[in-house]
């Protein structure tokens, strides 16, 4: 006796759709959904791991000039080991090591600075790998590099969320992985070359990672039931699981080795990882050779009314009615003020710990992982519960993205400003700066959902948009933290102002959602004939078109 599923196999293949009989006769021990959430998860990872290279970087690669240390608001010498001290009397009020940490910790601070006082590479040198010398590069330089990722990175969301409609995002992922992967690793080079040749790669390197996640949009749209979305969309946290192991990782292999391998050994890596990609990856179910028929009906079915299972033409992209929908711009300014926290962390927080709270490399990139694990933490919870609202209806999708944003937005924001009132407690700065993007994974549900609920099928686009805006924040801040921080030795006082700026962005960016958001789902979301009545087409809708519905 045949199986059920192998004679819907064959039937299905003598109507001429192309479902393996081979991938039918066993039940999978876990869906080819999962694996595809593995997959993305994984595309995120890597993508950050590329993104967070120079942020980490640069504190080895520039050789810092010297300063006075004792009297320039930065939390050092006397400070820092007090500090420690004062940790080690809570733990053990007896103990007697009080002399022996102030020793040890202006022993560790002439080291570290005898360390910045390595004489820096000289402008004509020949090409040397594995020197570890540091440039002589001028705060201004450094801020520049790091924001040359976003300057790439603005229209590479843009760009990635062209190819994914037009090439699937399998393909798009896959190639663009490869140019980042190959360039980074050839990044120390390029370095000796000229600061310049640098700052170009990175924006390179920014085009491509602005591909990443407008492409894994579209895949969350073909893949995941509507009841599975907000589980999925966790899958892209991968980048904030690759940063609490890029910082670490990078500043442990520079700090260990030399900083010219925190290049490229995540590099090498990456080139591991691109050929699973293109082995597991697939755009949709209906395209994927190993997806048994149950799960591909089961994914169809759910989808059904909201999805469609062909692939949008850029004919049937509704931009005009997309640019001038109010929820969808309400949308786009929440997303912004997202990035805008996130982007502080990924681009500042390394020199916040190392420069301003005096933390060695190693130990500054352990720490500023930490966040980055709460946010996963809250991050699976908050799209725990936010699937479990919708399933049982509990409240409307629009009201519940609404109050996501007081987790996602504001809670980040108030303890953005208690962080630049701790001076150098640098036990209550931590755990400030944990909370703050910890909470901040309540985006899933909030601003990272909106787009699927607005219109599925041009989700990874709407993405890539959001995206181009909300990464202009990594373009501005570099520059904004050296002018108002760098320049002048990064005191605790300069920082408490970037504090209250990335706060009111937060904030202001969530009460501009609260207004203008929406959950429904819109009327552009359906696919228009490309053949149709001008009139119509004009419109983005035909007659039969149904109006806005709430999805639930």
């Amino acid at each position: 006796m045949y199986s059920e599923s192998i004679v819907k196999s064959v039937m299905n293949q003598e109507c001429g759709e192309r479902t393996p009989l081979i991938a039918s006769r066993k039940k999978r021990w876990m869906p080819m959904r999962i694996w595809i959430c593995v997959m993305m998860f994984t595309a995120c990872w890597t993508s950050y791991a590329c993104r967070l290279q120079i942020p980490i970087l640069v504190v080895p690669m520039i050789r810092e000039p010297p300063r006075n240390i004792t009297n320039d608001g930065v939390c050092f010498v006397d400070d820092g080991a007090r500090r420690r001290r004062d940790v080690f009397n809570l733990l053990d009020p007896g103990s007697n090591l009080e002399n022996y940490i102030l020793e040890e910790q202006d022993d560790k601070v002439l080291r570290s600075l005898h360390r910045r006082q390595i004489e820096a590479r000289p402008p004509d040198a020949p090409i040397e790998l594995f020197s570890g010398q540091p440039f002589d590069w001028t705060p201004t330089v450094r801020g520049q590099l790091i924001a040359a990722y976003a300057y790439g990175n603005v229209p590479g969301n843009f760009i990635g969320g062209w190819l994914s409609l037009r090439y699937g995002p399998r393909r798009t992922v896959l190639w663009t992985s490869l140019v980042a992967a190959i360039i980074s690793l050839v990044s120390p080079i390029l370095a000796q070359l000229h600061w310049g040749a640098l700052l170009f790669s990175r924006i390179i390197v920014g085009i491509t990672g602005g591909v990443i996640f407008p492409s894994c949009h579209t895949m969350v749209a073909k893949w995941a039931p509507p009841h599975e979305r907000a589980r999925f969309l966790w899958s892209l946290l991968g980048g904030t699981f690759g940063t609490i192991l890029t910082y670490p990782m990078i500043a442990g292999i520079a700090e260990s080795m030399n900083w010219e391998s925190g290049w490229y050994i995540p590099s090498i890596l990456m080139l591991v990882w691109i050929g699973v990609w293109a082995i597991v990856a697939f755009d949709s179910p209906n395209e994927h050779p190993g997806i048994t028929v149950e799960e591909k009906e089961y994914i169809i079915t759910m989808q059904a009314g909201t999805v469609r299972p062909e692939k949008p033409k850029w004919e049937q992209t509704p931009c005009r009615q997309i640019m001038t929908s109010v929820p969808f711009l309400s949308l786009v300014t929440c997303h912004f003020g997202n990035l805008f926290l996130l982007f502080f962390y990924q681009n500042s927080l390394m020199l916040y710990l190392t420069k301003a709270l005096g933390f060695q490399l190693t130990r500054g990139g352990i720490v500023a992982g930490l966040p980055w694990g709460g946010r996963m933490l809250f991050g699976f919870f908050f799209s725990w519960a936010g699937d479990t609202i919708k399933q049982k209806q509990i409240i409307s999708v629009t009201l519940l993205r609404k109050l996501a944003t007081i987790f996602s937005h504001f809670i980040p924001g108030v303890f953005l400003i208690l962080v630049g009132y701790v001076g150098c407690d640098f036990v209550l700065a931590n755990v400030f700066l944990f909370f703050a993007l910890s909470f901040n994974g309540a985006a899933l549900i909030s601003n990272l959902s909106n787009n699927q609920d607005l219109a599925p099928n041009f989700a990874g686009f709407l993405y890539g948009i959001m995206n181009t805006v909300g990464t202009i924040s990594g373009m501005i801040i570099p520059p904004i933290v050296e002018e108002v921080a760098g320049k002048h030795g990064n005191p605790i006082d300069r920082w408490q102002i970037l504090f209250w700026m990335g706060a009111a962005v937060c904030i202001g960016s969530m009460v501009i959602f609260l207004f203008g958001g929406s959950g429904n789902i819109q009327s552009w979301n359906e696919l228009r004939p490309i053949d149709g009545p001008r009139e119509d087409v004009e419109a983005g809708q035909t007659k039969k078109e149904p109006t806005d519905t709430t999805q639930t």
